[in-house]
């Protein structure tokens, strides 16, 4: 008995493991916004500002490309002549927020969101 016991104990601290392994957890800055991002099936991003939190609901897709970025019901915007960033999310109240940011950040930012996405 003590054999199958120790076989389900291994088991289940496999699946626990796997689990683990499937959820991914990290927290990106861009200049005064902080976003942690969470994966298991669906993404989901707790944004954080001086006067906001935003927890967007389960989403499947994060795309970004050079000069955007989409995660459910948000966006980033970069213009590069102005190095503005912009941050829309289209709810029903809607917030709009802009940081300033060189190329160096806006490309640390974008590096980091590929290796959290597996690009």
């Amino acid at each position: 008995m003590s054999e199958r016991k120790s076989y389900l104990q291994l088991m289940s601290e496999g699946f626990r493991m796997m689990k683990q392994a499937k959820e991914t957890e990290r927290t990106i800055n861009l200049r005064d916004w902080t976003f942690s991002f969470r994966h298991d099936r669906d993404w989901s991003v707790i944004l954080r500002t001086e006067r906001v939190k935003w927890v967007s609901r389960p989403f499947e897709q994060l795309t970004i490309e050079p000069t955007s970025i989409r995660f459910g019901a948000a966006s980033l915007q970069r213009h590069v002549e102005s190095n503005e960033v912009r941050l829309k999310i289209e709810e029903e109240w809607g917030i709009e927020s802009k940081v300033v940011c060189d190329n160096q950040e806006w490309d640390r930012f974008v590096e980091a969101l590929k290796q959290l996405k597996g690009e």
